[in-house]
C-alpha cells in the first residue's frame, strides 16, 4: 500500500539526490497519485501492457517525480532509472517520455497534448464498447492552452463518462502566478463547471478522504458525462522555502542550501 507522506520523502530526495529542479510541481501532485493508484486505477501487476487497464495521462508531464516513484514502488520502473535520473544513461526525462513497458502512456511537458490525447482514448473505448477508464492530469497555467478547450468541448459532445480530468491547481506556473497571467482558480473552476452537469468536484488537492470521495463517484456511478477533479493544492508542499514560490518551479532546493534527510519533513 502506497503512503503519501513515503511518496513525498522520496520524491525529495529523488531531486535532492539528481539536482533534478521540477520538485515544486511534483509536490503537489502527491495525494492524488497515491489514491488514485492505491485504491482505483485498474492496472495489473507485472504486465504494464495489459490491454484491460486504465489509461493515465500526465499531461503535466514536467512535473512526474513523485509519479516516476510511485512507478518504482509498483514494479513497472526499475530502481536503477531513479539512480540514474537527471543524466544521460536514464531512460526517464525531465518530461515524461512514452514507454509502455513502464506504463508511461504518452511523452508529455509540451502543454496541452495531454486532454487530447485523453480524449482520443476515452472516445475509441466508448466506441468499441470497452469499460476502460481514461485519467487526465493537467496544470492549472497549462489550461490557459487553447487546444484543452477544444478537447473539453469534444468530450462534452461525446459524454465520454469514461474519462475523469483533474486539474492540479497551485496557483503557479512557469512564469509566474497563474492570476497575474491568465484567469484566477476560482474564474477558472466556474468557467470549467459550465462544461458538465454533474461529477464536478472543487476540492483540497491533499485531502485524501476527499479525494477518494470523488474517485468513488467517477468509478462506481452512472454518470451522465465525463468528470472533472479541481484540485486546490500547493505548489512545493513539504519544504518551507518551496510552498508557493514563484522561483521554485523549476529549481532544486539544494540550490538554496537544503539538505535532505531521511524523514525530514
Amino acid at each position: 500500500m502506497l503512503d503519501s507522506n513515503d511518496i513525498r520523502q522520496k520524491t525529495i530526495k529523488l531531486s535532492c539526490d539528481t539536482g533534478a529542479g521540477h520538485l515544486a510541481p511534483s509536490l503537489s501532485t502527491v495525494e492524488l497519485l497515491t489514491v488514485m493508484f492505491n485504491k482505483y486505477l485498474n492496472y495489473t501487476e507485472n504486465e504494464p501492457q495489459n490491454e484491460s487497464r486504465d489509461r493515465f495521462i500526465m499531461s503535466k508531464g514536467h512535473g512526474a517525480y513523485a509519479y516516476y516513484i510511485i512507478l518504482n514502488e509498483l514494479g513497472f520502473l526499475p530502481k536503477w532509472e531513479l539512480e540514474k535520473f537527471n543524466t544521460q544513461e536514464a531512460t526517464i526525462k525531465g518530461c515524461l517520455t512514452e514507454d509502455k513497458n513502464y506504463m508511461i502512456e504518452a511523452s508529455t511537458g509540451s502543454l496541452g497534448h495531454g486532454l487530447p490525447l485523453a480524449v482520443g482514448m476515452a472516445q475509441s473505448f466508448k466506441i468499441q464498447n470497452k469499460s476502460n477508464k481514461v485519467i487526465c492530469m493537467i496544470g492549472d497555467g497549462e489550461m490557459q492552452e487553447g487546444s484543452n478547450f477544444e478537447a473539453l468541448m469534444l468530450a462534452y459532445r461525446f459524454k465520454l463518462d469514461n474519462l475523469l480530468i483533474i486539474i492540479d491547481a497551485n496557483d503557479l506556473q512557469a512564469m509566474g502566478r497563474v492570476c497575474d497571467v491568465a484567469l484566477d482558480n476560482n474564474r477558472l473552476s466556474k468557467v470549467l463547471s459550465s462544461f458538465i452537469d454533474d461529477n464536478y468536484f472543487d476540492i483540497d488537492g491533499h485531502n485524501e478522504d476527499e479525494i477518494s470521495n470523488c474517485f468513488d463517484k467517477f468509478y462506481n456511478q452512472k454518470n451522465e458525462n465525463f468528470s472533472i477533479i479541481f484540485a486546490r493544492t500547493i505548489k512545493g508542499k513539504g519544504i518551507e522555502i518551496l510552498e508557493h514560490s514563484e522561483k521554485h518551479h523549476y529549481r532544486c532546493p539544494t540550490l538554496d542550501g537544503y539538505i535532505y534527510k531521511e524523514n525530514n519533513e
